[in-house]
């Protein structure tokens, strides 16, 4: 994936306005998302299975029962973090902010501030008047409105260069959802947590908090300036024009959904809003940090994921273990499966045909995954949320204020 799409996926809370309604092509050969991995010196089983971060009823019908049975089977879940830790949780909503004596003013120029600014107050206009379109007659959606935007938004001038940058990137998606459920890979956590298998996470929080490394402060203030840009002809267009443009998020959810996600998909737009540059200049440093980008949040990361998915699967003799991370971390040339492969492991892409049969029976029976993963039933529990303002006490009902801390594929759409 070119790092375009990663400005709608690196952070975790996007909420989606529209569900998706277009119809798959026919194809017999639909990618569902799942590998195997086996290794010919080791008894353990390892299954790989490639998340996006939307609510679950978005994609869950569309999840194929392979998947639901290899985690059945599986005694090991390996997740991007582990959100249960206490610690790993305050860890991740604290390292977003600055010092607590600074704030933006320290590294933005104040007329860069003051266009952020009135961004952020045309934001939380929109979310009022998109709460009080819903029902003008009640007041709780317009105080949840106003809690989604401080979930959201918050004290967006305290925030560290990159995570403001992620903070405005989210923003160029739509922020709201008809559905109230979890993410799905946090009902994976959750699924995985209520079955008592033992959860490993794959990276520590300041991994997460801190994704970038090479990539400058005067390059993240170029890149905030011109996804700025980006979002005041947006809300420009949008009075002029009352509707959005195409969302390239949605068009992610379709292709989940269809199969078809590809690593050309992700390539073929390019970093759309930082190189909103109209200079030659401009356009080489937007470049520059594309490049870098790329590094840090994909070919570095996928391959120290890797690693430590090759040290637990050999760490773990006789386990069946089932791994869920973003699935833009499986495409590409530096791909997790490629690294796995060159350590040695057999990767096969599972088909929708294929049966998953379970180790422990010596008779190989196909196992039987109960009703652990209905399609047909109904999100009722309570899952996983962090939120930075107050924890909801609500079940699904309602709205679901997610906050962006949840991965970087958590953060991510598709891959942190």
């Amino acid at each position: 994936m070119s790092y375009g799409c990663f400005i709608f996926c690196i952070v975790t809370s996007i909420l989606l306005t529209n569900r998706i309604t277009s119809q798959c092509d026919p194809q017999n050969d639909k990618n569902i998302f799942l590998w195997s991995v086996n290794h010919p010196q080791l008894l353990s089983q390892g299954y790989l299975f490639g998340t996006i971060h939307v609510p679950v009823t978005e994609v869950w019908k569309e999840v194929s029962d392979r998947v639901r049975e290899a985690f059945y089977i599986s005694d090991t879940v390996l997740l991007e973090i582990d959100l249960h830790d206490e610690a790993t949780i305050h860890e991740l909503i604290s390292c977003k902010n600055l010092a607590y004596d600074e704030t933006v003013h320290s590294y933005l120029p104040k007329e860069l501030f003051g266009r952020i600014e009135k961004i952020m107050e045309n934001l939380r206009t929109n979310f009022l008047t998109w709460a009080q379109s819903q029902n003008p007659r009640d007041a709780r959606k317009i105080k949840h409105a106003e809690e989604i935007y401080n979930n959201i938004i918050g004290d967006w001038w305290r925030k560290r260069p990159i995570w403001l940058l992620f903070l405005l990137y989210q923003m160029c998606e739509n922020v709201f959802e008809k559905t109230s459920s979890p993410l799905l890979d946090l009902y994976i956590a959750q699924k995985a947590t209520d079955e008592k298998k033992t959860i490993i996470p794959i990276e520590t929080a300041g991994e997460q908090c801190n994704p970038v490394w090479t990539v400058s402060e005067d390059e993240i203030v170029f890149a905030i300036e011109h996804t700025i840009h980006y979002l005041e002809d947006k809300f420009r267009e949008k009075k002029v024009e009352g509707s959005d443009a195409k969302s390239s998020l949605k068009e992610l959810i379709k292709h989940y959904k269809c199969g078809t996600l590809k690593e050309d998909i992700f390539e073929k737009e390019g970093m759309s809003i930082i190189e909103y540059a109209t200079d030659t200049t401009g356009r080489f440093k937007a470049d520059e940090i594309n490049k870098k980008l790329k590094q840090d949040i994909f070919i570095k990361r996928n391959l120290r994921m890797a690693k430590r998915i090759d040290k637990i699967l050999k760490s773990r003799s006789n386990h069946t273990i089932f791994s869920a991370i973003g699935a833009g971390h499986f495409f590409g040339n530096n791909s997790v499966l490629t690294h796995l492969e060159a350590s040695g492991f057999t990767i096969t892409r599972i088909k929708d045909t294929d049966t998953i049969q379970s180790p422990r029976s010596p008779y190989r029976q196909t196992a039987k995954f109960k009703r652990v993963w209905t399609k047909e039933s109904a999100v009722r529990r309570k899952s996983i949320i962090i939120e930075e303002v107050a924890q909801s006490s609500t079940s699904f009902s309602g709205f679901w204020p997610i906050s962006c801390l949840i991965v970087i594929h958590s953060i991510v759409i598709l891959f942190l």
